[in-house]
């Protein structure tokens, strides 16, 4: 897969004041950690990253 550089494929990152803009996104795919609480002292979150890791950056 191609590395996409959004900042430089959309404007988005630019927004101008008072304007309303509708953005159509992409179809991407994601990877994520649902919970809730303190990421800095919660174990589960911690097990997560050690999970997600390797996977994201394969």
């Amino acid at each position: 897969m191609d590395k996409i550089d959004l900042k430089k494929t959309f404007d988005l990152y630019e927004a101008k004041h008072n304007q309303i803009r509708i953005v159509t996104v992409p179809k991407m795919k994601y990877l994520m950690v649902d919970g809730y609480g303190d990421p800095n002292i919660s174990k589960e979150f911690s097990d997560a990253m050690e999970t997600l890791f390797p996977v994201a950056y394969t």
